[in-house]
């Protein structure tokens, strides 16, 4: 139950908060537009299969980056909890 509590409130502070906050970021955008333009520039200097190759790689580094971001907000929430209940 309570992980699914936590799945829950992390899905919709991930969804509702944090896009909004990231999108507001210029250091983010900036960064961002950065590693788009290097990752094109690298795209365009491989051969199609080679370019398949990294668009998957890429794809599973993203779900893995996902995942640990999503456990270190999870524990961060839960640590937060555990303050909370120690000062009560």
């Amino acid at each position: 139950m309570e992980n699914e509590v936590f799945e829950t409130l992390t899905h919709y502070l991930v969804e509702k908060r944090l896009v909004k906050m990231v999108g507001q970021d210029e250091e983010y955008q900036a960064a961002k537009l950065h590693e788009c333009e290097v990752k094109n520039k690298f795209e365009s200097s491989l051969a199609p299969e080679q370019r398949e190759m990294f668009n998957s790689y890429i794809a599973a580094v993203s779900e893995t980056t996902a995942n640990i971001e999503r456990l270190h907000y999870q524990q961060g929430m839960k640590d937060l909890f555990a303050l909370f209940k120690a000062l009560y």
